[in-house]
């Protein structure tokens, strides 16, 4: 009997850890989603925002919609649409249960699903209810983003830096290297002046959920895609911003090809009319 009975607690024990999950602090859970790749670091601020609206940040949540349908996880994944009950299914082609444990890599694969495909963070009620800039808690709302922002850049800078401060002899180097001719080269090396101060991995968050890449702050809307290649450079966003600045000429060749120099606003107002030769002066 004895026997029997502590082999019943240890079964119940094995099950309890199987499915036990975690709150995050916002710290490890910015960590955590970094080291997943979940997006840009330009946004994580926007995930754990997401996530501590919709569970807390608590990885164990469920929560039944009605008789038929729950939502499961950090990121409260509805088993309508995304996962199935009991067996892998849905969009993500993913068992709901397996939200629920401290793992994140299938909630953030899922996650990233849906945002591609189910209209950004739109998708989630709980970014519409935290995040809607109408109505009297604009300001407080702001106050939470900057603050979430705020401390995922501390937590982000202690990560070391691939990437550098260019002088303008470096990068004339490296436009000749990619077939830039000399004639225009002032007019590149003014743009990436006055883009990133030639900072070959500066990016910049915009108010359209897109963002800027690189010494020539190259828009993720258009000619690039975040964590895969694609736009019209096809080209992966977080390529044009590393120490080399090889892909970052490349795509802003194409650019200029199709639009012009005048594609940056940047350059109509501190380069256009600059004298190029001076941009040659070390």
């Amino acid at each position: 009997m004895a026997t029997r009975w502590i082999s019943s607690i240890l079964i119940l024990l094995a099950l309890y850890g199987a499915t036990s999950g975690k709150v995050y602090q916002k710290c490890p859970l910015a960590r955590a989603l970094d080291s997943l790749q979940i997006s840009s670091r330009s946004f994580i601020s926007n995930w754990v925002c997401l996530i501590n609206a919709e569970s807390g940040a608590d990885t164990s949540k469920k929560t039944a919609i009605n008789d038929q349908w729950s939502s499961y996880g950090i990121f409260q994944i509805s088993s309508k649409t995304w996962c199935r009950e009991g067996r892998k299914g849905g969009t993500c082609n993913m068992q709901c249960e397996d939200f629920l444990n401290d793992d994140l890599a299938d909630d953030v694969e899922c996650a990233k699903l849906i945002f591609s495909r189910g209209g950004g963070f739109a998708a989630w009620k709980g970014w519409n209810l935290q995040l809607d800039t109408t109505g009297n808690g604009m300001a407080n709302r702001a106050l939470s983003l900057v603050g979430l922002l705020v401390a995922v850049v501390l937590l982000l800078s202690t990560t070391p830096s691939y990437g550098k401060i260019y002088t303008k002899c470096e990068l004339a180097k490296q436009l000749t290297a990619n077939g830039i001719s000399r004639t225009y080269q002032g007019h590149w090396i003014c743009l990436a002046i006055n883009e990133s101060g030639l900072n070959s991995t500066k990016v910049v968050e915009l108010t359209n959920l897109s963002s800027n890449y690189g010494i020539y702050q190259i828009n993720s809307k258009e000619w690039c895609r975040e964590g895969r290649k694609g736009g019209k450079c096809s080209m992966k966003c977080e390529d044009l911003a590393t120490d080399s600045v090889t892909n970052a000429i490349q795509c802003s060749k194409i650019i200029q090809q199709q639009k012009g120099f005048n594609e940056w606003i940047v350059w109509q107002k501190k380069c256009k009319r600059q004298r190029s030769a001076r941009y040659f002066q070390l």
